[in-house]
Order: structure tokens, then C-alpha cells, then sequence
């Protein structure tokens, strides 16, 4: 437009007299446009978004979603389970988690203190190794668990979301722990800081476990392989048990904790092969003897 603007100006001061075929298509033309403009119920231009950052579902210029109808969509990955037994308030938080993920492109680790104990969620892609890393750094802190709640996707993008209730000698955590402990699991899931080399110079992982009982079975209600392990409570033996089945190259997407006080019962929902719900049984009883073998140090 200032071109053609431009332009006009240009001719105007050239020529002093106009032509006289151009002078009234000029003022017809001006005629035109002004009643356009006057007798246009709507005159403001559709506006179009050209931002490419991710952005709010409850923008005017896009379609929102109600929030059951995100929920359900964000839903469909998980265990059919998932959206019977786990309380929409749980969902709520993991779908913020999600996204929180989705912003920052890393794992997102999240502390807060609940009745003299530390509550650490976080979300990252599920890989065999994680629990095993995770737990490898709540080992090298020395922190006790007293419960743990883990949502994984059966389905792509196969994220998981972990809540550990922590304490350290029957407190909170202090927020310079929680400071290191946050960077820690950063650097342990980057493979930057080699918890598993730190403690094997302080725990013998070569040592079994007494009476360590695992069993296989197919779980009739979740619908999904499951590994029933009964351990002593002994100092370390989180991290011992979650790698034994990091070392099975197996995925969990649920987990059931019991603690006694002399034995701890952990419940493991488990991915098959290629990442699938689904697992022969032959092959769980397989699993489920090596990883016995392996907790009670015998040779696999």
C-alpha cells in the first residue's frame, strides 16, 4: 500500500493537470470504497496466529478442548485401569506433568514436604534402566522410602510419572538436599553422574538377599504381565531389586509397594517384549527365576 501510495504521489506531482479518463475513475473508485466502508457490518480483517510456540487450549483464535475431553484423550496411553482406579486428581497432576515435559524437553523432578516427609514426582520417558537410576540416587543419599506410586503408558509416547514419598532420618528433606538430590537424578539420567559406580565401592550388589521369593503371573484385572517379588528389608535392597529387572531389559508401568517390617513386597505391571501388554507365560516364569537367581547372588 505505501508502494501504491508512492506511486500516486509520484504521478500527482509530475503531471499538474490530470487526465481526464483517470480523474473519474479516481473519485469513482473513492466513492466505492467509502461505501463499502460505511454499509460493512464487520469491517475488522480476520486475524491470523503466526506464533509457533506451543500455546493455551483456551485460546480465542484456536478450538478449545474441555478438560474431560483433554483428560480422555491424554487417557488413551495408559492401562485401561488407569482411568477407572486412579482419581482424577492424580490424572490432573500427571497431565500438568505432561506438559511440563512437553515445554522443557527434559525430565521434570518435582519436590514438595507432606507431614515430616518429601514428596518427589517425576516424569520422563519410560526406559528400563530409570527405576534403577532413580533409586540408585535415593540410595546414594541415604534416604528412606515409605511409598511409591508409578503411572506408565502402555502406548506411545510411553511417559511415566513417579511419586516417592522420601524422608532422611525421620524428616523432610532440607531444601539444599533437594536442591542436589534434583540435580543428581538430572545427571544420573544423562548419564553424567555414574551412581552405579558410587555404590558398588559402598554396597557388595554381589551379595544375595535372604528369603527372596519371585513368582509370575498374568494379572486377570489389569490385564498385564505382573512379577510378585518378597525381599528382606535390607539397606540398599530398593535399588538391588529395580536392578535386577533394569538388567531383564523390563519396563514397569505400575507398581504396588508394601512395606512390613521386616520384608518389603513389591508388585511389578510389566511390558512384554517390543513393548507390549502382553508376555507368554513361559518366558514370565523365565524372567521371574533369573531375577531370583540374580537377588540371591546366585549365577545367572
Amino acid at each position: 500500500m505505501q508502494v501504491a501510495r508512492s506511486m500516486s504521489i509520484e504521478q500527482s506531482t509530475q503531471q499538474g493537470t490530470p487526465q481526464p479518463k483517470v480523474a473519474p475513475l479516481e473519485v469513482a473508485g473513492d466513492r466505492e470504497a467509502r461505501k463499502r466502508a460505511t454499509n460493512d457490518d464487520d469491517p475488522q480483517p480476520i486475524k491470523v496466529s503466526t506464533r509457533k510456540d506451543p500455546v493455551p487450549l483456551t485460546r480465542k483464535d484456536s478450538v478449545p478442548l474441555t478438560r474431560s475431553a483433554l483428560m480422555r484423550r491424554f487417557n488413551q496411553s495408559f492401562p485401561p485401569f488407569y482411568s477407572q482406579f486412579v482419581s482424577s486428581e492424580v490424572q490432573a497432576q500427571n497431565l500438568r506433568l505432561a506438559y511440563a515435559l512437553y515445554q522443557t524437553r527434559k525430565a521434570v523432578v518435582q519436590m514438595q514436604d507432606e507431614c515430616r516427609k518429601t514428596v518427589v514426582c517425576l516424569a520422563y520417558r519410560n526406559r528400563p534402566s530409570l527405576l534403577s537410576d532413580l533409586f540408585g540416587v535415593f540410595t546414594a543419599f541415604n534416604l528412606s522410602v515409605h511409598g511409591i506410586h508409578l503411572y506408565g503408558q502402555i502406548y506411545s509416547p510411553h511417559l511415566v510419572f513417579i511419586r516417592t514419598i522420601v524422608s532422611r532420618d525421620g524428616h523432610s528433606l532440607s531444601s539444599q538436599t533437594k536442591l542436589s538430590l534434583e540435580r543428581a537424578i538430572h545427571e544420573c539420567l544423562a548419564s553424567v553422574f555414574r551412581v552405579h559406580e558410587t555404590l558398588a565401592l559402598e554396597f557388595d550388589l554381589k551379595a544375595g538377599l535372604k528369603d527372596t521369593q519371585v513368582s509370575f503371573y498374568f494379572d486377570p484385572v489389569f490385564h498385564l504381565p505382573t512379577l510378585l517379588v518378597d525381599v528382606d528389608n535390607q539397606p540398599g535392597v530398593f535399588y538391588r531389586v529395580m536392578t535386577a529387572l533394569a538388567q531383564e531389559d523390563l519396563t514397569v508401568v505400575n507398581l504396588n509397594l508394601m512395606l512390613r517390617r521386616k520384608q518389603t513386597r513389591f508388585i511389578f505391571y510389566l511390558l512384554g517384549p517390543d513393548s507390549t501388554p502382553t508376555m507368554p507365560e513361559f518366558l514370565g516364569q523365565k524372567l521371574a527365576l533369573s531375577i531370583q537367581q540374580r537377588l540371591q547372588g546366585d549365577p545367572v
